[in-house]
């Protein structure tokens, strides 16, 4: 701000009469020395004139370079304050001439003690800014205060975007495979590494023929195994590369020879007793199976039974309902306590007379083979002598193999 003379005169009698402190009003500067002149008598005081417009800001005026820093000085030794003296009167501020080359840096005073803070005074009227003046050299730099207590740690930043992954480099040229020697000892295991991220697939590339096997070489002496090593930590897993476009599929190969066609087996089995009073050959229930065409079968039949009452005693036989080119077979079982075998060559045809004890428990047993032209069902057949009863015990069973 630029103040006049006759502003800074004004400025202090309002203070003076505003805080009723007596401030001394230094003179004007002096002026060019006339003629004297006969002494006037004192005119009274005119009145204070109406603040002026704030004039416009002066242009300010180029930085002159920046000279270099003198070396810096010592402290010098603080010494005592001394008594505050009377303000003096303010000048006119001249015109700011050019910024200089900056002088070395001299060395700082010693700080003096900070006063009791004056009255604020009247606010004046902004005067038109003056030129920029001379800038001072720099004090010493004075003694690092204590370092301040340290602040909150910040928020950790956001994770910045996964790179791009590389190509993947082509595959060199694999070398021929050299003879096996023998197996060292297993070494301690390391730690494991950090898992790279996944390459993108290639494209499936067109199968080739497959090469003769070679020999097998000779297998070497096994070395003792090494003590196993710490895991590693795992390191994190990267992304998953994009997968490739899938090869065309190859061409499909010649079909091979068909196997030999494995044994085919028709069962029968009797679920729960029959009895049977019929003097005549008639099928057990559970002992029945449909053969589905020609062909030549053996078949085997355990027949567990009981002829309860009477002691005539019972005959068994097998069937066909379609055509037979051949039935041989024999039936096996118990007469009077001895082993009795009876050949059958012809179906519906009674074997000899077994289980004729009374109230004993008995197994007969028809083994042979059969030859077929048609499809039909083949039968386990029996027969009580006279009107007595035949009982035929679960788990009975007809079982056949076709073999040609």
């Amino acid at each position: 701000m630029f103040l006049n003379s006759g502003a800074i005169q004004n400025l202090r009698r309002a203070l003076a009469s505003s805080s009723g402190v007596n401030l001394p009003i230094p003179p004007a500067p002096p002026g060019n020395q006339g003629t004297a002149g006969p002494q006037g008598s004192s005119g009274a005081q005119g009145a204070q004139g109406d603040q002026g417009n704030t004039g416009s800001q002066g242009f300010q005026g180029d930085q002159g370079s920046q000279g270099t820093q003198g070396v810096q000085g010592s402290v010098g030794s603080q010494g005592p304050q001394g008594d505050q003296g009377s303000a003096g009167a303010q000048g006119d501020q001249g015109f700011q001439g050019d910024q200089g080359v900056q002088g070395s840096t001299g060395s700082q005073g010693p700080q003096g003690f900070q006063g009791n803070a004056g009255a604020q005074g009247v606010q004046g009227t902004q005067g038109t800014q003056g030129t920029q003046g001379v800038t001072g050299s720099q004090g010493n730099q004075g003694d690092q205060g204590d370092a301040g207590p340290q602040g909150d740690q910040g928020d950790a930043g956001a994770q910045g975007d996964q790179g791009f992954q590389g190509t993947q480099g082509t595959q060199g040229t694999t070398g021929a495979q050299g003879n096996q020697g023998d197996q060292g000892f297993q070494g301690t295991q390391g730690t494991q590494g950090t898992q790279g991220t996944q390459g993108n697939q290639g494209n499936q590339g067109f199968q080739g023929n497959q090469g003769n096997q070679g020999s097998q070489g000779f297998q070497g002496t096994q070395g003792n195994q090494g003590n196993q090593g710490f895991q590693g930590t795992q390191g994190n897993q990267g992304n998953q590369g994009f997968q490739g476009t899938q090869g065309n599929q190859g061409n499909q190969g010649t079909q091979g020879t068909q196997g030999v066609q494995g044994t085919v087996y028709y069962y029968g089995a009797q679920g729960g007793q029959q009895g049977i009073t019929s003097t005549t050959l008639v099928n057990i229930g559970g002992l029945v199976v449909a053969l589905p065409g020609s062909g030549t079968y053996a078949f085997d039949a355990c027949i567990p039974c009981n002829a309860q009452t009477g002691t005539n005693g019972a005959q068994f036989g097998a069937q066909f309902s379609g055509t037979t080119t051949s039935l041989e077979c024999e039936c096996l079982g118990n007469q009077s306590g001895v082993t009795l075998v009876t050949r059958i060559t012809a179906k519906n045809t009674a074997g000899g007379v077994v289980c004729n004890v009374s109230a004993v428990d008995w197994m007969v047993r028809i083994t042979g083979l059969v030859i077929v032209t048609t499809s039909g069902n083949f039968s386990i057949q029996a027969l009580k002598v006279t009107s007595q009863t035949l009982f035929i015990r679960p788990g009975s069973f007809v079982i056949l193999n076709k073999i040609a």
